[in-house]
């Protein structure tokens, strides 16, 4: 199952990187996995992770007994976001090569990515920006436009920081864009 994600050139960058070097425990693929079965499985918290390692099925696959959630916190505040990116690159490569680049293009057609930010602000100067009882904050909401080689940004909204995501994309027609063009949100505006 991990074999296209965890692949010989990976795990030679991984090597390359020093990122298990001093790592005892929970090296970068065992954790790798653990975060995606997570995500197959719909895991809300680092517990519920930690606990599918009860399944010894499981367990041996990963090779790793047990793991605790505060283990798991400190291991995903030092995996370096390079490397992710260099994950998620050799990927979508993966797929490219297999689907082929100009077959996922006609298939799939634009893609856009939407993400927001929430930026805090001094209740005392900005009382309109009201978030909660002590702080003040706006959101920025950001649509980037995927093509060819490239991502620029496409469009950018300001809001309050109080309203849900998924409120936001409703009343500002602004962030959504064309019928034929895909989507991608994080959870929040689901």
């Amino acid at each position: 199952m991990f074999q296209p994600i965890l692949n010989k050139k990976f795990l030679q960058k991984l090597q390359t990187l020093n990122i298990d070097k001093y790592i005892k425990k929970l090296k970068t693929p065992q954790l790798i996995k653990l975060l995606v079965h997570a995500q197959l499985q719909q895991q809300k918290s680092l517990r519920d992770i930690s606990n599918t390692l009860n399944n010894d099925k499981f367990s041996k696959t990963i090779k790793l007994d047990s793991i605790s959630a505060s283990q798991i916190s400190r291991r995903l505040r030092t995996l370096p976001p390079k490397l992710l990116h260099i994950l998620l690159k050799n990927i979508i490569l993966q797929a490219a090569a297999e689907i082929g680049f100009k077959n996922i293009k006609h298939n799939i057609g634009q893609i856009y990515l939407i993400d927001s930010i929430t930026i805090s602000l001094c209740l005392s100067k900005y009382l309109w920006a009201t978030f909660r009882k002590t702080k003040a904050g706006i959101k920025l909401h950001l649509r980037l436009k995927f093509f060819k080689n490239n991502v620029l940004p496409d469009e950018a909204v300001i809001t309050p920081a109080k309203p849900a995501d998924k409120t936001q994309i409703i009343m500002n027609p602004e962030i959504k864009t064309h019928k034929q063009a895909n989507l991608s949100y994080n959870k929040n505006y689901g």
